[in-house]
């Protein structure tokens, strides 16, 4: 089985207005009205990543557990890496999003994942990028390690 969806952003069984805004993103970076969307936001912070050294694996995958926003490998090891935009710190800010709930379903859904393409032998970390919108430009935080398998 391949992995499902790649460095365009592009996910699978998108129904038509899905494939419209996709387009009208790939166009212009932004959605309609001029609000930027979670996927706007992934593609930056791929493009933040690449330009630190990580190759992009996969994104965007669905698994039956949960969703991984980007798989990226540095070195030998597989970075699952969840990508948070806020425009504040009102309630926390981006880190405090991935509450245990979020990071069981990211470690199940990355346990799934490694299993699937076969490669539980591999060394893996969990990284978040909080991407803070408040300023100008985007300030891009990247926290490696940012939550480790409690369970083990």
């Amino acid at each position: 089985m391949g992995i499902r969806g790649d460095e365009t952003g592009t996910r699978t069984g998108a129904g038509p207005l899905s494939r419209l805004a996709a387009a009208f993103r790939r166009l212009f970076g932004k959605a309609p009205g001029g609000r930027r969307d979670g996927a706007y936001w992934e593609n930056e912070a791929a493009r933040f990543l690449r330009s630190r050294g990580y190759r992009i694996i996969a994104r965007n995958i669905r698994m039956h557990r949960g969703e991984l926003d980007i798989i990226a490998a540095q070195g030998e090891e597989t970075v699952f890496v969840e990508v948070k935009q806020r425009k504040s710190d009102e309630f926390g800010g981006g880190l405090y999003a991935v509450d245990f709930r979020k990071r069981h379903r990211l470690l199940s859904a990355a346990k799934e994942f490694l299993s699937r393409e076969g490669l539980t032998d591999r060394p893996c970390r969990f990284d978040t990028v909080i991407i803070d919108t408040s300023v100008t430009p985007p300030a891009f935080n990247h926290i490696e390690n940012a939550f480790e398998d409690e369970r083990r």
